[in-house]
């Protein structure tokens, strides 16, 4: 349409031109898109590692099962860390702190804990703009001894 039609119209005179209409619209929409790709992206990384240390510690259970004595169960589990993560974990070697000790509740069933500081994920970038996680990732796993 040409501007005199418009004109006719009763549209009114600074009203007419619509360049630039996009622009300044992208530039209202674009940091909430930006906002959301980042917690997008933020959230999977959280829940990523949150996986990946229950599996590392359910590894690590499942090796020490085979250790007769507290201290045995611990190496087996430590091994079993450190080679999970030579392997190609997403956490750092030696990012992980492993504890091997008996069930207060129960003296058959020992657990595995597996302690991540979840700083050396790298996304402490975006924690004021987005809600975090904890500090400390921990997953308890506990079985019992003997394997049964």
């Amino acid at each position: 349409m040409d501007l005199r039609r418009l004109r006719r119209r009763g549209a009114p005179k600074g009203w007419t031109c619509r360049r630039g209409s996009s622009a300044v619209e992208f530039a209202l929409v674009a940091p909430m898109l930006l906002l959301l790709f980042a917690g997008i992206a933020v959230f999977g990384i959280c829940l990523g590692a949150a996986h990946n240390l229950r599996q590392i510690a359910a590894e690590a259970a499942r090796a020490s099962v085979a250790g007769v004595t507290d201290s045995e169960r611990a190496s087996l589990a430590q091994k079993m860390v450190n080679q999970s993560l030579n392997a190609g974990a997403m956490f750092r070697p030696g990012s992980i702190v492993v504890q091997v000790g008996p069930d207060p509740s129960d003296a058959t069933v020992y657990t595995v804990t597996v302690t991540l500081d979840a700083t050396t994920l790298g996304i402490n970038v975006f924690s004021r703009l987005l809600p975090m996680l904890p500090s400390v990732l921990r997953s308890t796993v506990s079985v019992r001894k003997g394997g049964l």
